[in-house]
Parts: structure tokens; sequence; C-alpha cells
């Protein structure tokens, strides 16, 4: 019986043989390391999404801070801010949009970068304060200012 199977020439040589085992073996092997590459490219985004939730809460309570110091003061009073700012969030650039209130919505810090963009509402500030800016994370820091006087009040980022 055993000669009668190595006799047999419509058998799989044996190199086809191992080329279809290596064949099958990438197979395995890539499914496996595709799996590892989503499960990281899904945790990159999430650690990009916390980290630019974290920077507007930094950045919306520093001008808030401004806002009411300024609010208070029965004078003409310029606040000038300097914050360091990383260069990258969850591995990716990113810009940071200050937005004015209007009629329909409130004041804003926008973190926009890869896929997402991250809103963070600025409570206080009303119609009344100018509000505009726009800073890139390549720059590494941020001015934020604030000027009031008998005319207005005008905040900005830089």
């Amino acid at each position: 019986m055993v000669r009668k199977f190595i006799d047999d020439d419509n058998a799989v040589n044996i190199e086809l043989g191992y080329v279809l085992n290596l064949l099958l073996v990438m197979i395995f092997m890539a499914s496996f390391t595709g799996a590892f590459y989503v499960r990281a490219e899904h945790s990159s985004q999430q650690a990009m999404y916390t980290e630019f939730s974290e920077l507007g809460s930094e950045i919306s309570r520093d001008i808030t801070n401004m806002y009411i110091t300024s609010a208070n003061s029965p004078n003409n009073i310029t606040i000038y801010m300097e914050r360091d700012i990383p260069l990258t969030l969850g591995g990716k650039g990113y810009s940071i949009i200050l937005k004015n209130a209007t009629s329909e919505s409130m004041a804003s810090v926008n973190i926009e970068g890869g896929n997402y963009e991250v809103i963070t509402i600025l409570n206080s500030i009303d119609t009344n304060v100018n509000a505009k800016g726009l800073v890139y994370s390549g720059s590494g820091e941020m001015n934020i200012k604030m000027i009031k006087n008998n005319s207005g009040a005008w905040l900005w980022i830089e």
C-alpha cells in the first residue's frame, strides 16, 4: 500500500506543498497583524480625542478667568497670557480656532486634527466680546490676549 502512494504520479509534489503551506501561514500572519494594527489605530484615535478635550478645557479655563477678571474691573484692562501647546496630540498636528459668540451660538474653542473636531463651549463669554483667532500646533505656543476699554472687549489667540 505504501508503495502504491509512492509510485502515484497524480499526487501534489513536495515543492508545491511547501509553497501552499507558506501561503497559508502568510495569510494567518497577515490577519493577526492586521487585527493588531486596527486595535492600535483605535487606541491612537481615543488618545487624540481625550487630549483634544483636555487641551480645550485648559484653554477655555484660561479664557474664562481672563474674562471674569476683566468683567469685574471698572478700568480699562489688557490681559496677556502665553501658554505652551504640544506639537502633536495623538501623534498628529492640529489647529485651535477661537470662534465668536453669535445670536445662535456661544463662543467656543474648537480643536481640529485628523478626523476629529472637539468643541469646548465658553459659557461665560457673551456676544459683546469680539473673539477670534487661529493657532496651529506647529508653533508650539499660543498667546491669548484680552483688551477691555470703553468701546468694548476683544479676545483673540495667535
